[in-house]
C-alpha cells in the first residue's frame, strides 16, 4: 500500500506543469535606488520587493512606474488571450501611478514560477520570474538587460543605481547582485513629496534637483522672497541655490491649520493673497522627516506682504493648538530654523519694512555689537506702527528683548535704576546708547545725528536727536 502511494504521488508530480510548487516570499521594505537623470542629476526612491532564495524580485509593472520619466520608459500589457505580458520601449506606461512607487508590501506569499510568456518589442524573451498574487516579478538585473538599462550596486551607500542613459552591457560600480538587508533610512533627495506629509518645505541647494511628488501646489523660494507658485504634476525641476514650499492641496483643504490666530483650512483665496511672486518668506520652523535628511514638514512659517504696510505679515501653525506654545518657544530638538539672511532683513528694516516677531528672536545675536544692531533694525523695522503699538518705553524694551538684553522694565521713569544700564557723559555717546528724560521720554540713538523713537503724534519715526534735559545711557553687557 505504501509502495503504491509513493508511485501515485510521484505520478501526480510528473502531471504537474512546471513551476507549479509554491516558495516563500518575504516582503522588502528597507532599501532604496538612486535613478540618474540627464545632466547626471539623481532622483532617490524607496521601494519595496519580495525577497527570494536571497535575491529580490522586482514587479514589473512598478519597474515602469519607475522608469516612466527617462529615455528606458517602458509599457506594459496583458493579453489574457495569450497568456503572455506584452511591453513596448519608448512609450509611457499607460497605467502610471506615483503611488505604486511609494506602497508597501506585508506578510509573506506564495510565489509560483512564472508561466506567462514575456514579449519586449514583439520578440519573446527568456526571463526567470515569479508570480506573487497575479504579478511577475524578476531580478532587477535580468529586466535591465533585458530592456537594455544600466543597473549597478553602490556598497558605499547601499543602493542600487539605474541609469537609463547607459545599456545593459556597461560595467558599474560592482557586479555581485543586489541583496540588500534592512539599513537606516538615508537623505533621499528625490523622495516622494506629498505621499504622506501634505505641507513641506525643501531647502536650497547648491545644486539642481528633480523632485518626484504628489499632485498639489509649490512655490519655489529665492533669496526668501516666492519667484513663482503654481500647480505640480508628478515631478519638478527645482534650480539650484532655490528652496520649495510643497503642499498637497487635496488634503490640506481638508486639514485645520492655525491661520493668523484661527483655526480654519487652506483655502484658494488664501493661497492667492499669500503665495504669489514676491511674497517675503523670513521664518520656518520645521520638522525633518525620518526618511530624508533634505526635506522637512512645515510646523510653522510667516509670510510677509513687503508692499503692504500694516496687516502684512500672515502666520500659519500647521500643528493642533495644544503644541502650538512648544513648537514657538519650546526646545524641540526635533525641530529646525529656515531664516532669511540677516544683512537682508537689516536692510528692510532701514526701510521700515515689518516682517513680524519670530525672525528677530531665531536669529539670535552672538555678542554686545551683534545684540546693539539687533536692537537698532528691530526698532527701525517698526517705524510707521502707532504710538497705541509702541509707545516710547515698549518700543525700547521689545527692541532689547528681540535682541537679548533684559531692561525689563524699560519704563522712562524707571529704567535709569536698572542693573543692566549706566549713565556715561554726553560726550560719550554712540550707536546703541539710550536717551532717556525720567518720566517722560526714552530713545535709541541711532549715530549720526539721528533717533529711533516713538512719540504721540506719529508713532515710531527716526528723527534728529535731542539731548537737552536727557541722561546719556548705555546697556551693559551681562
Amino acid at each position: 500500500m505504501k509502495k503504491f502511494l509513493l508511485l501515485l504521488t510521484l505520478f501526480i508530480g510528473l502531471l504537474l506543469p512546471k513551476g507549479a510548487f509554491a516558495i516563500s516570499a518575504s516582503p522588502n521594505n528597507d532599501s532604496y535606488m538612486k535613478i540618474i537623470d540627464p545632466g547626471n542629476e539623481e532622483r532617490t526612491l524607496p521601494f519595496s520587493t519580495y525577497n527570494i532564495n536571497d535575491y529580490n524580485y522586482f514587479k514589473l509593472r512598478t519597474l515602469a512606474n519607475y522608469m516612466n520619466h527617462t529615455v528606458k520608459k517602458f509599457d506594459v500589457k496583458y493579453d489574457e488571450s495569450k497568456d503572455a505580458v506584452f511591453s513596448s520601449t519608448g512609450k509611457k506606461y499607460a497605467d502610471y501611478d506615483a503611488l505604486e512607487i511609494v506602497k508597501k508590501i506585508y506578510g509573506d506569499k506564495e510565489a509560483y514560477e512564472t508561466r506567462q510568456k514575456i514579449f519586449i518589442d514583439g520578440k519573446e524573451i527568456k526571463i526567470a520570474g515569479y508570480n506573487i498574487d497575479g504579478n511577475n516579478y524578476f531580478k532587477l538585473r535580468d529586466l535591465g538587460a533585458a530592456l537594455d538599462f544600466m543597473v549597478d550596486y553602490d556598497s558605499k551607500d547601499k543602493c542600487i543605481i539605474i541609469n537609463p542613459q547607459l545599456s545593459s552591457g556597461e560595467k558599474g560600480k560592482t557586479t555581485s547582485e543586489f541583496t540588500p538587508k534592512a539599513e537606516e533610512n538615508r537623505a533621499l533627495s528625490g523622495e516622494i513629496l506629498g505621499a504622506e506629509n501634505s505641507f513641506c518645505y525643501i531647502p536650497a541647494s547648491g545644486n539642481p534637483r528633480k523632485l518626484n511628488l504628489m499632485p498639489g501646489y509649490v512655490a519655489e523660494i529665492k533669496n526668501s522672497k516666492i519667484t513663482s507658485f503654481k500647480e505640480c504634476g508628478d515631478s519638478i525641476n527645482l534650480p539650484k541655490d532655490t528652496a520649495l514650499i510643497y503642499m498637497n492641496y487635496s488634503a490640506l483643504k481638508n486639514k485645520s491649520l492655525g491661520i493668523d490666530g484661527n483655526d480654519v483650512s487652506m483655502s484658494q483665496s488664501y493661497l492667492n493673497n499669500w503665495f504669489k511672486k514676491n511674497i517675503f518668506v523670513p521664518f520656518v520652523k520645521a520638522k525633518k522627516l525620518n526618511a530624508s535628511n533634505n526635506m522637512y514638514e512645515i510646523k510653522y512659517m510667516e509670510l510677509v506682504n513687503l508692499d503692504k504696510k500694516y496687516e502684512n505679515v500672515s502666520y500659519i501653525f500647521n500643528a493642533p493648538i495644544e503644541e502650538r506654545y512648544e513648537i514657538n518657544y519650546g526646545n524641540n530638538s526635533d525641530l529646525v530654523n529656515f531664516t532669511a539672511d540677516k544683512n537682508q532683513v537689516y536692510g528692510l528694516a532701514k526701510k521700515g519694512k515689518n516682517i513680524g516677531f519670530n525672525w528677530w528672536y531665531a536669529t539670535s545675536p552672538q555678542n554686545y555689537n551683534e545684540k546693539i544692531e539687533h536692537m537698532i533694525n528691530y526698532a527701525l523695522s517698526v517705524q510707521g506702527f502707532s504710538y497705541d503699538q509702541y509707545d516710547c518705553s515698549g518700543l525700547v524694551g521689545a527692541a532689547a528683548d528681540v535682541a537679548g538684553f533684559d531692561l525689563a522694565p524699560a519704563y522712562s521713569w524707571l529704567i535709569e535704576g536698572s542693573p543692566s544700564v549706566k549713565e556715561i557723559p554726553m560726550k560719550d555717546l554712540r550707536r546703541g546708547d539710550l536717551l532717556n528724560k525720567a518720566g517722560s521720554h526714552i530713545m535709541i540713538y541711532l549715530g549720526d545725528g539721528k533717533v529711533v523713537e516713538s512719540v504721540p503724534q506719529t508713532g515710531v519715526r527716526v528723527a534728529p536727536v535731542r539731548k537737552s534735559g536727557y541722561k546719556a545711557l548705555r546697556i551693559l553687557d551681562i
